[in-house]
């Protein structure tokens, strides 16, 4: 591993615990042992850096997936391992780092929330085909609607405004929202694996 990724890793969990506003270059320069200077040497600012942390924590979601996806009996059980992968990382992550972003960085908010529904879209759309003919999911679902929705309910758990971190857990919320989805798209054999794989947790 060379430095430019450790430097990426770091930074990366040091966002995710902290947030991004109080993470100096001198703090991730501190935690490696390196100089500032080796940081500005790879990175020229801090805008750059962040980008790329949010490149690495979303291939590492990516990679997540495929093997959730690759090591399921069926999808009901895919989205119930996905729910528990996600909520894991989400409790992780300290509030201050989406409303960081979001206040002080837009137009890296935006660019990469793009990005993000952008690969999210096309998990759900595979899910719900899969879903589709395994008999687990309804026949008469447009999956390109269900998805669109879906991702705008995901990707509005961020939001401060609508939930404000003191008063819901951002994992709790994610949570609620997918076993909703699942269930209102689930044929009767789908919500019963549903139910029988919660109960066996």
């Amino acid at each position: 591993m060379d430095v430019r990724e450790k430097i990426i890793i770091e930074a990366a969990k040091l966002y995710f615990m902290h947030g991004v506003k109080k993470v100096k270059m001198d703090t991730i320069a501190g935690k490696l042992k390196i100089s500032k200077r080796t940081i500005y040497e790879n990175f020229r600012n801090k805008d750059i850096l962040i980008r790329e942390t949010i490149d690495l924590n979303q291939r590492e979601q990516m990679k997540i997936n495929t093997q959730i996806l690759d090591n399921s009996e069926n999808i009901i059980e895919a989205v119930l391992k996905l729910l528990k992968s996600g909520s894991e990382i989400l409790s992780q992550i300290n509030p201050n780092y989406f409303a960081d972003l979001r206040r002080l960085y837009p137009v890296i908010w935006k660019e990469k929330i793009q990005e993000g529904k952008a690969q999210t879209f096309n998990l759900i759309m595979s899910l719900l085909k899969k879903g589709k003919k395994q008999g687990v999911y309804k026949e008469d679902i447009n999956e390109e609607i269900i998805s669109l929705i879906l991702i705008e309910q995901l990707f509005m758990i961020s939001d401060p405004g609508i939930f404000p971190p003191a008063k819901y857990k951002i994992s709790e919320v994610y949570e609620n929202i997918i076993i909703s989805m699942t269930r209102g798209v689930a044929t009767k054999h789908g919500i019963e694996l549903l139910e029988n794989y919660r109960q066996s947790k």
